[in-house]
Formats: C-alpha cells, sequence, structure tokens
C-alpha cells in the first residue's frame, strides 16, 4: 500500500494570514509555501515516530526529514507532542468520517442481522481509512498511549465519542441499550485485533479475514451485553 499524507486535521496551529497572499517566493505564495511545509513535516512525524519511535526522535530529525527550519516547526506546532497529537487526531477523524459515510450509506433494517451488517461495514470502512497509511497504525495505537496527562485525557475522550457513536448505531438497529463498559471496549478491541493482524498476517493488502474476525466478535459483544439498567 502506498504511503499517502495524513489528512490535515485541527492540531496544527493555523497560519498568521488574514485573508491576504503575501508576498510570492519561487512561484508559491505565503499560504502555499505554509501548507507545503506541514504536509512535510506530518509525512516526517508519522515516518519517525513510526519507525524510531516518539520518544526516539527529536524536533531536529523532524525538521532534518520535512526540510523545515526549527522556527517553521514552531510555527505550526507548540512542541513535539503536539504534532503527535495532530497526526493521532488525524487517524482518528479519518477513521470516524469513513465509518460516518459507511453507516449512513447501507442503514438499513433491524435485529441481530442488521447489526451484523452495520458491523461488518462499519469495521471494513475504518480498516481501509486507517490502512490508507499503515505508519499511523504504530503512532495511533502505540506510540500516543501513556505521553502524558493531558494526551490520555484526549485519548479518553476520542474513544468516549467512539463509544457513543457505536451505541447510537446499534440502538437504531434495534439492540438494546447496553452497559457503557461494552461500548468503551468495542474501540480498544478492533484497534488491538488491527495491529495483531497487521504484525502476523502474511497478506496486509486482504482484511477481510480481519474484518470476518472482528464482525463476529463484536457482533455478540453488542447483541450479548448485558443491558443498561440506568
Amino acid at each position: 500500500m502506498g504511503r499517502h499524507r495524513i489528512d490535515t486535521v485541527t492540531g496544527a496551529a493555523s497560519g498568521s494570514g488574514t485573508g491576504t497572499v503575501g508576498r510570492v517566493y519561487a512561484g508559491a505564495d505565503a499560504r502555499t509555501r505554509h501548507a507545503e511545509r506541514l504536509a512535510r513535516l506530518e509525512d516526517a512525524g508519522l515516518e519517525l515516530f513510526a519507525t524510531a519511535g516518539y520518544q526516539q526522535t527529536t524536533v531536529a530529525a523532524i525538521c532534518e526529514l520535512a526540510r523545515v527550519s526549527r522556527r517553521h516547526f514552531y510555527e505550526q506546532f507548540g512542541d513535539r507532542e503536539a504534532l503527535l497529537r495532530h497526526l493521532y487526531d488525524g487517524v482518528q477523524a479519518r477513521g470516524r468520517a469513513a465509518v460516518a459515510a459507511a453507516l449512513v450509506d447501507g442503514a438499513s433494517g433491524a435485529g441481530p442481522e442488521a447489526v451484523r451488517d452495520l458491523v461488518s461495514r462499519g469495521l471494513a470502512a475504518y480498516i481501509d481509512a486507517v490502512l490508507a497509511d499503515p505508519r499511523g497504525l504504530r503512532v495511533a495505537f502505540v506510540e500516543v498511549v501513556s505521553v502524558s496527562a493531558e494526551l490520555e485525557r484526549f485519548r479518553m475522550d476520542n474513544r468516549a465519542g467512539w463509544a457513543a457513536m457505536v451505541r447510537a448505531a446499534a440502538e437504531e438497529a434495534g439492540v438494546h441499550a447496553a452497559a457503557p463498559w461494552a461500548y468503551a471496549a468495542f474501540i480498544p478491541s478492533v484497534n488491538e485485533f488491527l495491529m495483531a493482524w497487521w504484525q502476523h498476517s502474511d497478506d496486509h493488502s486482504d482484511p477481510a479475514e480481519l474484518v470476518n474476525v472482528l464482525t463476529s466478535v463484536l457482533t455478540d459483544l453488542l447483541v450479548g451485553a448485558p443491558s443498561d439498567r440506568n
């Protein structure tokens, strides 16, 4: 699979322009150069965090690989952790958008079979979106863990958002409201399965087996989980 730059999402510092294009250098205006530097920093961060690891990567190394100055780095990000958070948020946002589109496009019916279909479609869309750049697997699911208390809160808030999405979709398909822990367990379970499959699969081009296994496991979790008595 080719490596594609992660979508730019909330997390990087915004440009200082207020609508003025600014002076042109080498055929590119200030806004274009700003976007190009951001793209190079994103790609360098993904590459180094996914290979050397976050803790072993310095701002200097990121700047060298991205071919930008430290000044330009700090125009985009407050520090190295801000870049990590931005990359993590990008992977998550891309996954959420793909799942939301898949659920809307195929929403129909109610009951266990509808839930199975919903889970299968959502999983396939999520996995396809995440694997658009496999470097995001290590960055978003390994390197981001336990970096700081603030980033952990951000991760947990993100997980709660995913849980709310799963709960709403399951209930729309006719599943009883399950205990909150069932939805909270759904999200890390998917990512753990995905990481294990990536590490041990001989054929990374076809995650169909992964989708099938996860669909069985997670459908049973949603349909058979204890009811929320609150």
